[in-house]
């Protein structure tokens, strides 16, 4: 017999009716609740409530169902969610029917869930036969560690390990106190939460979201915590429960007075609180979900009962950073670690689920940058800071003003040089030279735009900001407001997208925090890396007996072996511009890239080398060459480019003629050298292996030549695109390397 359920609107049912039945639900979740979906509302989505009731007119399943637009893509999504009796399959399904017309009426291209179930071979056939298939994209973290808190509190401590036990005591004997934050003191948390994400390199939300979040949730349903020492706040945390379980959502803390452990005092405060409030479990709210699969596994491999208390790992050989550091410390509280079903995808219109599906592929990304998720991060909205001061790019159009403006930032590219701007219009690239204004008037960021039309017949432009902007990257507001003026820079052109490539470390905190803002921003690690990603860096401002000392031995003696075989090395000009682009070409027919025509070489060549005449101007170039005195032609040459502090070995070329004799060892040494007399600090290798650890880059050779030199490795976040229309994007990206094929072929001919 088919059961009757009549669907009922959020109107239908009040705010205390859903909450109330939500708390009753073994599947219940804080991200169900009502205040929730307030809070969402709030930043970017929108919400609905679908409700089954049974025939006494009492709620018996349902959802909060939200709504956001993704890169011109509607999705559907229910966090934690639905709410309903799984083993109850004729309900779930008439609910699941619901949500699914519910969210092709909204104009949705998927449906996407993401249970609060365990992660069993059971339950990942009951989504399949209710027709979702697993999503490449998880919004919340699959993995995490319950705490059981049935137990007495001394079972606990007990349970912890011994070391966080001490901690938890030790806290205290340092007079460490913890509080609730009363509502007038929500600026304590957020200055907490800025100072941990400039710390460990990621963005936060804005004051606003953790306001509202207080007001919506905490009255009823959580408490911030506070740890001080002395009246000065050390740390805090928010904390939320529903029915009984509580979870740990959010922390921050400061750099002072750390080795008080006010963080242990705070978790600690935080169980007592959830089991006075009833709870019996306590959620870290995640950890790496490569130990909740181990942990899924081991419970699998001994038919579903609970892993043993650790896991088989050596914790000393995890990684520090990211979610290995929080869960080295989460671990030693006693808690088990698990994994639930993750994100599951229902499909509702083909061509856009596909759309959505590409984007989330970002074929050819970096393994490391495919661990952050853009889709993830854009589903989980941050308050960006209003902009402060006038933010209008002001175009410069005077050369001097330029170089002014460039030397009073931190770290200017030669390719955000004029210079470079002047060879980009030689070859059909409109240059502009934009400033972002500062508070006081002096500017905060420099970008040269740089926009043309890939083809010629078709009215698309595109736009590059080569190794820019210019700007302090460990500046969050600075960063976040020349990327808004980027963005907008590329719409008011018409451009279809918009690349930057900045040499921001991967690895540092502002690096992570800035992949963080793109992905938030809706930015994509671009498929067309324009630029190497990486490079690798030799400090100049040693000694030449240091530089020489920090060589392997090998290149030491080829650079002295180079000297005996009779190989000098001259710096070259104008005239022997044609003889380095033989050169040139030779290489490139020999190591397999394609190279430009010689008049797009000969303009950058002939640029920079004029402007090392100048003594005033920050930019210059040489030509070295590698002569014998039994050949002809140089048999090896490189051109370098110089801005400021810092030059760039940009272009090298060799012969198979008197290899052997080892030039291009000398060749590198006497290019060093001369960037020390020009007064450069640092020397840029300019191109390293995207994974180094990788035997089949095709960069290792080339590496391997550097680093004997004692080039020290660095890895960049690569280049970033910012599509103005997604769709168009896609299609570009998809059809632009056959045009590039047949632009190559035309060059080649």
């Amino acid at each position: 017999m088919i059961t009757e359920y009549t669907t009922l609107s959020s109107r239908a049912v009040t705010d205390a009716t859903w909450d109330s039945f939500v708390e009753n639900q073994p599947a219940g979740h804080l991200l169900q609740m009502s205040g929730w979906a307030a809070l969402k509302a709030r930043f970017g989505w929108q919400a609905e409530r679908m409700t089954l009731a049974d025939e006494t007119g009492a709620v018996c399943a349902g959802a909060e169902l939200l709504f956001r637009r993704v890169a011109g893509l509607t999705l559907a999504y229910v966090p934690r969610g639905p709410v309903t009796p799984w083993e109850d399959r004729e309900l779930t399904q008439a609910l699941l029917a619901e949500l699914a017309q519910r969210a092709r009426m909204r104009g949705a291209v998927l449906l996407k869930l993401e249970p609060n179930l365990p992660d069993t071979p059971e339950n990942r056939a009951r989504l399949t036969e209710l027709g979702f298939r697993p999503s490449r994209q998880d919004v919340q973290p699959p993995s995490t560690i319950l705490l059981d808190l049935t137990r007495s509190e001394d079972e606990i401590l007990n349970g912890m390990k011994s070391k966080w036990r001490y901690n938890v005591r030790l806290a205290g004997r340092k007079g460490v106190t913890v509080r609730t934050l009363a509502r007038d003191e929500m600026h304590i948390f957020n200055e907490l939460m800025a100072v941990t994400g400039a710390r460990d390199g990621f963005s936060v939300h804005g004051p606003d979201y953790y306001a509202a979040a207080y007001d919506l949730l905490a009255r009823e349903h959580g408490v911030f915590l506070l740890a001080e020492y002395a009246g000065q706040p050390l740390a805090s945390i928010a904390v939320f429960a529903v029915g009984k379980t509580a979870w740990y959502l959010w922390g921050a803390s400061n750099n002072q007075e750390r080795n008080r452990m006010p963080n242990h005092a705070l978790q600690w405060a935080a169980i007592q609180w959830a089991k006075g409030r009833g709870a019996t479990c306590y959620d870290f709210w995640g950890i790496p979900d490569e130990i909740g699969k181990l942990a899924q596994s081991i419970s699998a491999r001994t038919n579903g009962s609970e892993p043993p208390p650790a896991l088989p790992l050596d914790l000393n050989q995890l990684p520090n950073h990211g979610l290995w550091g929080v869960y080295r410390f989460k671990q030693g509280f006693g808690g088990r670690e698990v994994r639930y079903v993750g994100a599951w995808d229902k499909p509702l219109h083909p061509v856009g689920y596909r759309a959505y599906a590409a984007g989330l592929a970002l074929r050819g990304q970096p393994a490391r940058l495919r661990q952050t998720d853009p889709v993830r991060v854009a589903l989980a909205p941050v308050s960006r800071p209003a902009p402060a001061g006038d933010t209008t790019l002001r175009v410069v159009t005077r050369r001097n003003e330029w170089r002014t403006a460039l030397a009073g930032l931190p770290d200017p590219h030669v390719l955000q040089s004029w210079e470079w701007g002047e060879v980009k219009e030689a070859a059909n690239w409109h240059a502009e030279r934009l400033l972002l204004p500062g508070a006081q008037g002096a500017p905060e960021a420099a970008l040269q735009f740089l926009w043309r039309r890939p083809v010629d017949n078709l009215p698309l432009r595109i736009a590059y900001v080569p190794k820019g902007p210019v700007v302090n990257w460990h500046d969050p507001d600075v960063v976040e407001r020349v990327l808004t003026q980027i963005e907008a820079r590329a719409h008011a052109r018409n451009c279809l997208f918009v690349k930057i490539d900045p040499d921001v470390r991967e690895d540092s905190r502002a690096g992570k925090r800035l992949i963080h803002a793109l992905f938030r921003r809706g930015w994509r690690y671009s498929n067309d890396q324009t630029q190497f990603k990486n490079t690798a860096y030799s400090d100049l401002a040693l000694t030449e007996e240091d530089l020489l000392a920090g060589m392997k031995s090998k290149w030491r003696y080829n650079i002295r072996l180079a000297g005996r075989r009779g190989i000098t090395v001259r710096l070259g000009h104008g005239d022997d511009l044609p003889a380095f682009y033989d050169l040139y070409a030779e290489t490139g027919t020999r190591d397999g890239f394609l190279i430009r025509p010689f008049s797009y070489y000969r303009t950058a060549w002939k640029i920079f080398l004029a402007a090392q005449q100048d003594e005033a101007n920050p930019a210059g170039g040489a030509l070295l060459l590698a002569e014998h005195p039994k050949e002809d032609a140089p048999v090896a040459a490189v051109f370098l480019m110089r801005y400021g502090a810092r030059s760039w070995y940009i272009y090298g070329a060799s012969s198979d003629r008197r290899r052997r004799d080892m030039p291009n060892s000398l060749l590198q040494w006497e290019a060093m050298r001369w960037s020390r007399e020009q007064g450069c600090t640092l020397y840029d290798w300019w191109g390293a292996p995207t994974d180094p650890d990788d035997p089949d880059d095709g960069m290792q050779g080339v590496w391997q030549f550097k680093q004997g030199f004692g080039a020290e490795f660095q890895p960049h976040i690569g280049a970033w695109d910012y599509a103005v229309s997604p769709l168009l994007y896609s299609a570009y990206a998809r059809a632009m390397p056959a045009v590039l094929g047949v632009m190559r072929m035309r060059n080649e001919e």
